[in-house]
């Protein structure tokens, strides 16, 4: 009973020690990992694109991965300690983050450098600064990265002379191009002018198709109410001679509206006009109204009235007769 018991002690206890040994490297490489994964955390850079002109610009994403309570920071990116960090000119730096699924933090840093120098240039390097929830630094690290790009120059680095300065090309216009354009602009402007002309005409026959004798016919006639409404007679005299004026320009083609006595009394001897001596009588008497202060009743202005409503009348006879 006794050596039963003796070798059931010694067996438990080997197996036990056995399943500590199975168990403890599984429990212990996790707190390991992670302790390392504290203190070196991993890094990737990649640039686009890694080969441009002097001048052009460059798209770099820096990747972090570090632990979870942790929030990253990248620093130092405007130094120009080293030679190739004069070639790269910071333009703008996005930043963005989110945790994995398996608990570590993820952030991701966009920067845009403007790129100069020439040939291979590696990029500037730069520092990581980890800080914990409440923004104490727990951990700096310098970082240099290893991808580079090839910057290539504007011109050719063996050229010692300046080319000469090449004359302006001419622009070579095709021969039946130009024949188009003339012949179109010739044609607008001919359908221009022919739309003119069109107008011009049937202004002029309409102009023609109103009797100008019927239209003086009907002022006269609202002139002699108004003169009985109670119409002073000067000013009826000032209406009766600009509605004798616009009758004589209208139907002998002269120009009467503008012109003074004597010009109209000139065209119309040349004219031969039937009537002339009452129309120039019904234009003096309105001149002395308008210009010598005569002051005529009303009842030389109706005769007056009466009296170019003759020489309307006869004229428009006149003009049928022949």
């Amino acid at each position: 009973m006794n050596a039963r018991s003796e070798w059931y002690r010694s067996g438990f206890l080997k197996q036990f020690l056995a399943l500590l040994l199975l168990v403890f490297p599984m429990v212990a490489s996790p707190s390991l990992s992670a302790k390392e994964e504290g203190e070196h955390p991993e890094i990737t850079v990649n640039v686009q694109p890694d080969s441009v002109l002097v001048g052009d610009r460059i798209r770099c994403m820096v990747t972090v991965y570090h632990l979870e309570r942790e929030v990253a920071a990248i620093e130092g990116l405007n130094r120009s300690d080293t030679l190739s960090e004069h070639s790269f000119e910071l333009i703008s730096r996005k930043h963005s983050s989110s945790l994995l699924p398996s608990g570590p933090g993820n952030e991701v840093f966009e920067l845009e450098y403007a790129v100069f120098g020439n040939g291979r240039q590696l990029l500037p390097p730069f520092m990581l600064v980890l800080r914990d929830v409440e923004g104490r630094i727990t951990k700096k690290v310098a970082y240099t990265p290893s991808a580079s790009v090839f910057v290539q120059a504007l011109t050719d680095s063996s050229m010692r002379d300046l080319r000469p300065i090449k004359p302006p090309l001419k622009a070579s216009i095709p021969f039946l191009l130009m024949l188009i354009v003339i012949f179109g602009v010739s044609g607008a402007a001919g359908l221009v002018l022919l739309l003119l002309f069109l107008l011009k005409r049937t202004v002029r026959n309409s102009a023609e198709d109103v009797d100008s004798g019927h239209v003086a016919q009907r002022k006269l006639r609202k002139l002699g109410s108004s003169l009985s409404a109670g119409m002073p007679p000067h000013e009826c005299y000032e209406e009766l001679s600009n509605i004798m004026r616009t009758f004589l320009e209208n139907h002998y083609r002269i120009s009467a509206l503008e012109a003074v006595t004597q010009e109209i009394e000139r065209d119309l001897k040349k004219l031969g006009v039937a009537g002339f001596e009452s129309i120039m009588n019904l234009l003096k008497q309105a001149d002395l109204v308008k210009f010598a202060d005569s002051r005529p009743d009303v009842e030389e202005s109706r005769q007056s009235l009466n009296k170019a409503s003759e020489v309307i009348r006869f004229t428009r006879a006149s003009k049928v007769e022949r």
